[in-house]
């Protein structure tokens, strides 16, 4: 297995955890948010904007949760900047790119189900966030992310032709914004264990 260091530390899975709930995320501000438009009103005063905040706390953790999480999304890519081991040729590949909707499936849309009508119910809620998070994190589903699916990134399992040292064996999970096929000649910058983000290359390597 290639022995370059792991690029992606617990913060950042943490992180790319917090992105891959952007879709519950909005739904729950879209469904919860509680505020009256006035296109003729002057603007509120600090006073007025923290009564606001207080009424729509949990759309308000929402945004926050958002914007944070696009702070990480900004480390990540720049994590993946990186990708210049290599190159190394594509001798099998699997598309995984349905994992995405899997992850989305599985752990994503039951948590609609949730009425967040009361503070019993929002701390279920979080309860259940958390323990996935714990799940997510651990297992490296941090790949499976359906925003970065969104966002263009693919997912895919492949082995590469072993011409030489430094080359990872086995099977391993690429992530690429752009679409790798067998024969290809890529870049690759190891995340974790047996994840990389992937680039093509214009040569291979011999």
């Amino acid at each position: 297995m290639d022995a370059s260091p792991i690029r992606m530390s617990r913060l950042i899975k943490i992180g790319m955890y917090l992105l891959s709930l952007w879709l519950l995320l909005v739904l729950i501000f879209v469904n919860k948010i509680d505020i009256d438009l006035c296109f003729d009103c002057k603007f509120a005063s600090l006073a007025e904007l923290w009564s606001i905040v207080k009424k729509n706390y949990l759309p308000s953790i929402c945004v926050l949760v958002l914007v944070i999480s696009i702070g990480f999304y900004a480390v990540f890519a720049r994590v993946i900047q990186g990708a210049k081991d290599g190159p190394f040729k594509v001798s099998e590949i699997e598309d995984k790119s349905a994992d995405h909707l899997v992850f989305l499936a599985t752990y994503v849309i039951p948590l609609l189900s949730f009425n967040l009508d009361t503070t019993r119910q929002v701390i279920s809620l979080l309860i259940t966030l958390t323990l996935i998070g714990v799940i997510y994190i651990r297992t490296n589903l941090f790949y499976a992310n359906p925003t970065l699916s969104l966002l263009g990134f693919k997912i895919c399992t492949v082995k590469f032709e072993q011409l030489g040292p430094g080359i990872p064996s086995g099977t391993v999970v690429l992530i690429a914004r752009e679409d790798i096929y067998e024969g290809a000649s890529v870049n690759i910058l190891r995340l974790d264990k047996n994840i990389f983000f992937a680039r093509k290359a214009i040569s291979i390597k011999l």
